[in-house]
């Protein structure tokens, strides 16, 4: 063990015993076995919403616990199709934490080992699913397919008939191409890994590009940005949660285990399950993919060299 690895240990040692949660910082005994079931509920748009106030008929938000616009806790429950979605976001560890202490010092790393240990124990299985998320041809190719690549490919799937494409912004990259990168990714860590570290990806993320998210206290220029507007991010949370459904569904319909080959008819099965679901929420009709489709074969090699289990960050 190392200089810095030995500080790291012993640092991560005394803030968790000083904070009194030595037991969420080892790692978390196997999840409690549930019932996986196929989700109801219909998958989101965020182009189907013009304000906060639209969005807010159809998914309920409840606010707490907040302090300032950046602490609190903000309650989601959406209903549809017979099933209702619940999810909550707190204030805590971001996305741009992480790559500080990635990138930054020991002192930078040291913060993120107090603040969110699970980070620290699962860091293999976060840089694996960083790698899925990011083109990275040096390592994979130049035709490397990250996450956002799968969602773009399933776009282009849709058959355009009249109902397809009603919303020109449907087709823009807050459309179609949003949802399905968020269920995408997240139903893949998911089945790859589990519904916790597919949740942890998700907050980090959402707290990141919104803080603001947790207590509903926006600026009107968030309220009327086009680019990062937060009926975007809320969006985003609960299609995240109806990733992980799929995710665990498929997991059990596919017999996906943690030593599974990913192989192209194994990847295939999966995005054409994730089709169906899409279909049945927007009433489209999508072309299935084949084992021999290219973005196939280039995703599940870059599965498979990456559950060779090397870390990369």
């Amino acid at each position: 063990m190392n200089i810095t690895h030995l500080i790291s240990y012993a640092t991560k040692s005394l803030c968790c015993v000083a904070l009194g949660f030595w037991s969420g910082c080892s790692p978390s005994s196997e999840e409690q076995q549930q019932t996986a079931q196929l989700p109801q509920a219909h998958a989101l748009l965020a182009t189907d919403f013009m304000s906060l106030a639209d969005f807010q008929l159809v998914v309920a938000l409840r606010y707490r616990k907040t302090k300032d616009s950046t602490h609190g806790t903000v309650d989601l429950e959406y209903k549809n199709n017979g099933q209702t979605i619940s999810s909550s976001l707190s204030d805590g560890v971001t996305q741009g934490d992480i790559s500080d202490a990635r990138d930054g010092s020991i002192w930078d790393k040291v913060r993120l080992i107090c603040s969110s240990p699970y980070a620290v124990w699962n860091r293999k299985k976060l840089s694996q699913i960083y790698m899925l998320a990011r083109h990275r041809p040096a390592l994979f190719g130049k035709n490397d397919a990250a996450f956002y690549d799968l969602a773009q490919s399933t776009m282009r799937q849709i058959v355009v008939t009249d109902g397809a494409f009603t919303n020109f912004r449907d087709s823009l990259e807050k459309g179609y191409i949003n949802t399905f990168n968020h269920i995408t990714a997240q139903a893949l860590i998911t089945a790859l890994y589990d519904e916790k570290i597919a949740n942890y990806v998700a907050t980090v993320h959402e707290r990141h590009h919104m803080p603001q998210l947790v207590s509903g206290l926006f600026s009107k220029v968030q309220l009327k940005d086009t680019l990062n507007f937060p009926v975007d991010n809320y969006v985003d949370i609960i299609n995240n949660e109806l990733g992980q459904e799929l995710g665990k569904f498929l997991k059990a319909e596919l017999n996906i285990t943690k030593t599974t080959q990913w192989t192209p008819q194994l990847t295939a099965a999966f995005l054409n399950a994730l089709h169906e679901y899409y279909a049945a929420s927007f009433q489209l009709t999508l072309i299935p993919y084949t084992a021999q489709d290219p973005i196939i074969i280039r995703f599940s090699d870059k599965l498979q060299t990456i559950q060779k289990g090397k870390s990369y960050i």
